[in-house]
Formats: C-alpha cells, structure tokens, sequence
C-alpha cells in the first residue's frame, strides 16, 4: 500500500495545502480518499493520472471533502485524452446518492458520461470486500453521518479517520493499524467536540496501539504548535505530520 496526500489542510485557504484529499494505491488499485479542494489539480504533480482512478472513498460531505467531486467528474467527461469505459464505484456516507442526484440535475450531462456509470454505495458502520481488500467503516460523530475507512490487505492495516472527535468508534477503527492518518485541526484551547487536537490524537493512537500515526486536516494555526510534542507526551509510534504529495509506504 502507498498513500499520498494531496490536501493536508482544512477549509481555510492555504495554497501549500489544499483541503483533504489522497490517493490511495492497493493492490494495483488507485483510490481517492476525499475530494476537497485543490486536490484534482495536485494529481498532475504526483506519478499518477487522474484518469486511472477506480474507486472514491468520500468521509463527509463537508466542502473541504468533497468540493472537486464534480469537478473530477466534469474533468473525466471533457478531457479530449480521457477515453474512460470503465465504472467508478464511489463509497461514502448516508446522503451521498442524494448529492450526486443533486449535482447531476444542477450540471447534467456535463458531468454525466454514456461510456460509464458512477455507482455510488452508501455505507454507515459496515464491512465490505473491494477485490482482495476488506473495508471496515465506523461512525465517527463528526457529522450525523461522517465515516471513517480501514483498509486490511494481506497483514497490513491502513486507516483513514476522517474529520472526527475523539470516541470509542474511532478507536475501534484504528485497532493495531499499521498506519492511522487522522485529523489534527486546532490546539486543543480551540478544537470543538467533532475533531480532535494533538492531545486527542495521541490518546487515539495509545489507546488503539496505532504502530504509525500520521496527522492532516491541519488549520493554519496549527504551523505555530509543536505538534509532535504533544502527541509524544502520550504515544510512542512513530508520528509524522503529513506532506503534499509525499509517499507514504505501509
């Protein structure tokens, strides 16, 4: 597995971070994790093509995770290079077929294609296969319906939290992950109930026994705060503070 993030930051305009996204590469399949803003015109920079990608995977429905949604979709149908035949399977929350009905009355066939379908799966607290890999959701109280991914693929474990506060859900998705990325937004003075802060964050990964946490969604107020510090007054794994376009190997 290789996970490279393409927004790190929130829904503050920070032009080093863009909002969340990330791609995802298992088993020879590329995936997107979120889709905020920015993050479809940082594929280019990476080694990969936009135009390879199988399967989204959207946490929330919160702009900073899913603003460049339809512009990927509008990319996809317009590109004079892009000769797509085959479906996108795109996962997500309650509420995520009704927004994509919602996109498609608003920007009709310009988002539309007759050489694919965009199949979208609901899920809430669920496990599924997607080829060789098992996906687990939880809940993770940020919204009424926010959810966080763990991929298992041979023996590793990879997590993705989402925005989320600090609950027994979150935990029990990150359970002796290899890698847990997690949300980091604000010092803990400042952070509401629905994320997490350092403090929160290293409680996670003691607790859960993450072997590597790796923080994102990061407010720029958080370029002033020792982040690591914090976390390792707790934890003990390795933690690192996620870079654009960076390649994470689990």
């Amino acid at each position: 597995m290789k996970y490279i993030p393409l927004g790190t930051g929130s829904c503050v305009p920070d032009y080093r971070k863009n909002s969340s996204g990330a791609l995802l590469e298992i088993n020879r399949k590329l995936i997107l994790i979120d889709c905020g803003t920015g993050i479809l015109h940082t594929i280019p920079k990476t080694d990969y093509d936009y135009k390879d990608i199988d399967a989204i995977f959207i946490t929330h429905l919160h702009l900073d995770h899913i603003n460049d949604f339809p512009a990927l979709l509008f990319a996809l149908k317009n590109d004079p290079a892009c000769h797509r035949n085959r479906d996108i399977q795109a996962f997500g929350p309650t509420g995520l077929k009704k927004y994509y009905k919602k996109i498609k009355e608003l920007h009709g066939d310009t988002i539309v294609s007759e050489d694919y379908n965009v199949n979208i799966k609901e899920l809430s607290n669920t496990e599924i296969e997607y080829g060789s890999v098992i996906i687990k959701t939880r809940k993770t109280h940020h919204t009424e319906n926010s959810i966080g991914f763990r991929f298992e693929y041979n023996d590793k474990v990879f997590v993705a939290t989402g925005d989320t506060g600090y609950n027994k859900d979150v935990i029990k998705l990150c359970h002796e992950a290899d890698t847990a990325v997690m949300e980091c937004s604000a010092p803990e003075e400042y952070v509401k109930k629905t994320h997490l802060s350092p403090t929160r964050a290293s409680k996670i990964g003691l607790e859960a026994e993450v072997k590597r946490v790796i923080v994102n969604h990061l407010y720029p107020i958080m370029d002033k705060i020792p982040i690591k510090e914090i976390i390792r007054k707790r934890y003990r794994g390795i933690i690192e503070i996620a870079k654009v376009r960076k390649i994470y190997t689990i």
